[in-house]
């Protein structure tokens, strides 16, 4: 296929919807080429991965221009954020790819099972939606599009309308670059989402908001299709006496600037102990004046909210709480601007912490001890699509364990959602399952178990046929038998034979490991003293 040349950032085209008649084509080519096994193979689908490498490759010109008019997205940010990642996680894909796809057969099975050749294949799912969103409007799309290619899938990508410059170039790389029958793009609002989703899929992953969310899981449910859902969350961030609060005001600081804080991961509210309110506060204004010594308004790096409809929500949200704003505050809705804005809140049912602000404003709420400030978190919202912890070891790894979150930094904001090769998903009302490098050909991959009996084996399996004999129903049952190592109370018991196997395993859990770790040994054996300990 001859691809198109790059263009300057005046040719990005208007945005335009596809017609319906579009959509049904687009979704017959790709479940019709899946049947074909087509995307099967493995060739194909490198072929497919180094093509989409060059797309992203040769529109980053466009790329950078298009998530300028969408975001007012600096090119750093365009590239640390959106493209370089893409490109990275295409990288990745294609690097990997061969070892992915392989069988596995360490499979664990019971003595007797080893013989029927037991294996795992991973095959892909068929014919899936990809449905993103706009913060991040490249990664959002391309990464999930990396994971079905490598996985054997055919996808259609449906980008959201409220990045529509990324969507239109999105659509020319598509479309330019990756085989036709295969791949698909559908640009649209509800009626063209709505199109899509009376379809048949054999997979739906969405990013996006709940309300959304639940109307998807509705329609697939219907077919009892799986979805991937990744949503967001009220995420919060705890700060300690033992928190290094200067580096914490400016981390935090950061995870609320970046994007203009349109990041699913970022926190919504900051809890922090009573006495340490006013020196962070301190510290947030000095790492302000550091960040934009001109004001946040006149920087190049400060991006823009999306549209008036969610200035219009975060707006509310600032008029609407009791709080005292303590940074920031200042709002433009004809240049859709919204400082970076903290407000010192007193109580958690404060609009601030109640309301998802999935923009540049945070609510900072002052706690009296870390079991209080993990009720109030649980009471928030009890599967946030993230948490920070900013503490000793001992208080993160309490928030840890009292807080459940998709993921979750310690001593800094979001950074396990920084890692592109980490599996990215939240848990409860922040969505299910995750993608991000191994995770996103997994998440379009079904597992699929095979067994191969050889013929001769029918003596040792003689225990399945009628007539049943009961000398070989004790012959199965001893081969099968696990003596317990522990009581009815379900206490371990410790004896001379766990003792002794504890021994010869050196610690280890399983046979393999026991003989990796005697061969250290031995190894070890040979260099102090020219022979070997075993």
């Amino acid at each position: 296929m001859a691809h198109k040349q790059p263009l300057g950032s005046s040719d990005i085209p208007s945005f335009e919807s596809n017609t319906l008649e579009d959509i049904a084509a687009a979704v017959k080519a790709v479940q019709t080429t899946f049947k074909s096994k087509k995307t099967k193979d493995v060739e194909f689908r490198l072929t497919q991965l180094r093509k989409l490498y060059w797309g992203l490759k040769d529109n980053i010109d466009l790329l950078r221009d298009s998530l300028k008019r969408d975001l007012n997205r600096p090119v750093h940010d365009a590239h640390v954020s959106d493209i370089d990642w893409s490109i990275s996680d295409c990288m990745f894909a294609i690097k990997n790819l061969k070892t992915w796809v392989k069988d596995d057969k360490n499979v664990d099975v019971a003595l007797p099972f080893s013989l029927l050749r037991p294996r795992i294949r991973k095959e892909p799912l068929g014919a899936v939606l990809i449905i993103g969103t706009y913060n991040f409007p490249v990664q959002l799309n391309i990464c999930p599009l990396i994971g079905a290619i490598a996985a054997g899938c055919t996808a259609v990508v449906k980008p959201s309308e409220n990045a529509p410059a990324t969507a239109m170039v999105l659509t020319r790389i598509i479309e330019g670059y990756l085989d036709p029958d295969s791949y698909r793009i559908v640009n649209g609002a509800v009626p063209e989402t709505t199109a899509l989703l009376n379809e048949k899929w054999n997979k739906i992953l969405y990013t996006g908001g709940v309300n959304v969310a639940k109307i998807i899981s509705k329609k697939a449910a219907e077919t009892l299709t799986p979805v991937c859902l990744e949503l967001g969350g009220k995420n919060p961030a705890f700060v300690t006496s033992h928190a290094d609060l200067r580096l914490a005001a400016r981390r935090l600081l950061w995870g609320k600037t970046l994007n203009a804080g349109q990041v699913c991961v970022s926190h919504n509210y900051v809890l922090i102990e009573r006495a340490l309110v006013k020196p962070f506060i301190k510290f947030l204004q000095e790492s302000y004046v550091d960040f934009f010594p001109k004001g946040a308004r006149e920087s190049p790096d400060f991006c823009r909210i999306i549209n008036t409809q969610h200035f219009d929500r975060m707006k509310k949200m600032l008029d609407g709480t009791r709080g005292q704003i303590v940074l920031g505050g200042e709002t433009d809705r004809d240049d859709l601007y919204i400082a970076p804005t903290a407000v010192l809140v007193e109580s958690e049912d404060d609009v601030m912490v109640q309301e998802e602000s999935f923009g540049p404003i945070w609510a900072i709420l002052p706690y009296d001890n870390i079991d209080a400030a993990i009720a109030v978190a649980n009471a928030t919202d009890s599967t946030p699509l993230a948490l920070m912890a900013f503490g000793s070891q001992a208080e993160n790894e309490k928030v840890l364990s009292g807080v459940t979150s998709g993921g979750a930094t310690l001593n800094d904001a979001f950074m396990h959602a920084a890692v592109h090769t980490f599996p990215f998903g939240g848990v409860g009302y922040s969505g299910n399952g995750s993608y991000r490098g191994r995770a996103s050909f997994d998440c379009f991959t079904h597992r699929r178990t095979i067994a191969e009996t050889p013929g001769w084996a029918d003596k040792i399996f003689r225990v399945r046929y009628m007539p049943y004999l009961e000398s070989e129903l004790r012959m199965s049952q001893w081969l099968g038998d696990v003596k317990p190592d522990f009581d009815r109370d379900g206490r371990q018991i410790i004896g001379l034979k766990s003792l002794v196997g504890s021994i010869l395993r050196v610690g280890s859990d399983s046979g393999t490991g026991a003989l990796f770790r005697w061969a250290i040994i031995g190894a070890g054996g040979c260099l102090l003293y020219g022979r070997p300990w075993v």
